[in-house]
């Protein structure tokens, strides 16, 4: 899964790298995002557009939030399919984080990102959700995870949906022909990986935390 990322670069710069025409978002707090936390994404409303979005679909009545979709099911899940085919998005991030098991309760987090790509752009989905008080609509979105590459899988089996650049107009039109955006689906990344351990002591993880990935996802 993917449980939490780093967007480390200003707001700027991002409007320039994806050639954003309409921007609702005027600042956000850069460094971690985690999951239930505000943090901006790119979509195709007429125009190319950035704005905020609160990460997770909540699920129904239940506690917790779903922050991944898995690439092999979204578009039988009933919770995901037609933001697949109608409302997909980009997230932009730096790098995302993972945790190793290493046994003894002990996990060792990693910070994943693509050599010679300072933004990576991961796929994801969203959709109007009401909010924590059901009485306001807000963006919602969660992140599409894939089967893990050569090179990370002795982190973790998972891994988010990485889009190549050549491949973000059709990922965000929601009219692009449904056989290419399956492909985007099971495409894989040009570069290579850069890995870096990080050695904060943190060997809970996310596993246990509040906003739990539900494991049918």
């Amino acid at each position: 899964m993917c449980g939490r990322y780093l967007l480390d670069t200003e707001i700027r710069e991002i409007i320039k790298t994806y050639k954003i025409l309409r921007i609702k978002v005027e600042e956000y707090k850069t460094g971690e995002i985690f999951p239930s936390t505000s943090a901006p994404i790119i979509f195709d409303s007429g125009q190319r557009t950035i704005a905020h979005a609160k990460w997770g679909f909540p699920f129904n009545f239940k506690k917790g939030l779903v922050i991944n979709a898995r690439s092999e099911s979204i578009m039988n899940k009933p919770m995901f399919k037609d933001s697949f085919y109608t409302a997909r998005c980009i997230v932009p991030a730096n790098l995302y984080y993972e945790w190793k098991d290493e046994g003894k309760s002990r996990k060792i987090r990693y910070g994943i990102g693509v050599k010679d790509q300072s933004l990576i752009s991961l796929g994801g989905i969203f959709k109007l959700s009401m909010d924590d008080s059901h009485s306001i609509k807000q963006l919602t979105f969660v992140i599409i995870t894939t089967e893990a590459e050569e090179g990370i899988k002795n982190i973790h089996s998972r891994m988010p949906l990485i889009i190549r650049d050549n491949d973000i107009d059709a990922w965000l039109d929601k009219d692009a022909d449904i056989k290419h955006v399956q492909r985007i689906l099971k495409s894989k990344v040009n570069g290579e990986f850069f890995i870096n351990r990080i050695d904060d002591n943190n060997s809970r993880g996310t596993d246990d935390e509040g906003y739990q990935q539900l494991k049918m996802f």
